[in-house]
């Protein structure tokens, strides 16, 4: 990461009295999605009580890989920063949301997956706050691994995955403002290619981030720019493939920001040509030249302000 990231530890959760009762009533104690393992930093937003006024639309943020909702250590900083921005600026616990999934051991961070345990309860968690909300659009903040879990958590249709089979059911598209996408790997990680496909999970060819090991003549070099060869066109992941090949746009607007700098994707951002971060569907693009992938999500919170209360970028 460049340089150090400073992120708020003034935000704490869990969600507010109201809606987790509200969750236990509509039969959603199943999905934990408060994490109180967590302690205060698992999960964040809610009504005061049941008569509180939602006057913005909802954002729903979803982490990457290894992080948290709200800020639990220097490497899981969460959505505190953003969330607190957007507090600044008027929103409220009842229109700001976060929920975490799986765990933050970044021993672990090689085994995750697109699979339909996380899949189908992160649908679950907007269905949740749009039925809580009761508004008729939530805005959706994402980053890095979350970025492609929300885009087809939006989409919805069915998924195959190494845990089973599941149905997410029909496209929420229409009641999504904005869709976010911070420093995702839509077309994957070059880092994936060659042999590391088979050695670690999250870079499986089923519904992983395999960014493909060749393109025309070009081969395990998907981080090359200019590519020495032409390369029209190529096969990566299936997940992320069939996400890529549906072109409903996942909200009204849709946005994409990455950074050179960022140490994860390396490459200048850059998969067999083309911009892994940019959501094919998207409406326009921040791009930073200095931000590490962390400090992508933790330092602009401006950015991503501008993008879901003004529908535009800097």
């Amino acid at each position: 990461m460049v340089g150090s990231v400073h992120t708020s530890n003034s935000i704490t959760g869990p969600f507010t009295d109201d809606f987790q009762s509200w969750l236990k009533d509509n039969d959603y104690s199943s999905y934990d999605f408060p994490r109180e393992d967590y302690g205060t930093q698992g999960s964040y937003g809610g009504k005061v009580d049941a008569n509180t006024v939602i006057s913005n639309t909802p954002v729903v943020f979803i982490h990457g890989n290894s992080d948290a909702a709200l800020h639990k250590s220097s490497a899981a900083t969460g959505w505190s920063n953003s969330i607190e921005y957007f507090l600044e600026q008027g929103y409220t616990t009842a229109e700001l949301y976060a929920t975490s999934w799986q765990d933050t051991n970044a021993l672990n961070a090689a085994s995750r997956t697109h699979d339909c345990y996380d899949l189908v309860r992160l649908r679950k968690f907007l269905e949740a706050v749009l039925a809580y909300t009761k508004a008729p659009k939530i805005s959706v903040v994402t980053h890095s691994m979350g970025v492609t879990l929300g885009r087809k958590i939006v989409k919805g249709g069915t998924m195959e995955a190494a845990d089973g089979r599941c149905d997410l059911g029909a496209s929420l598209a229409s009641k999504v403002e904005v869709f976010v996408g911070i420093s995702g790997a839509n077309y994957g990680l070059c880092n994936c290619e060659g042999g590391a496909a088979t050695l670690e999970k999250t870079c499986n060819r089923k519904n992983g981030l395999w960014p493909g090991d060749s393109c025309g003549l070009n081969y395990l070099d998907c981080g090359l720019s200019p590519l020495p060869w032409p390369c029209s066109s190529h096969s990566y992941s299936t997940f992320l493939m069939n996400l890529n090949s549906d072109k409903t746009k996942e909200a009204l607007y849709v946005f994409s920001a990455w950074s050179h700098a960022d140490e994860l994707i390396e490459y200048n951002n850059m998969v067999w040509g083309q911009q892994t971060s940019l959501i094919p569907t998207s409406d326009a693009s921040i791009i930073y030249n200095t931000y590490g992938h962390m400090e992508t999500k933790d330092l602009t919170s401006v950015d991503q302000y501008k993008m879901v209360k003004h529908f535009t970028v800097k």
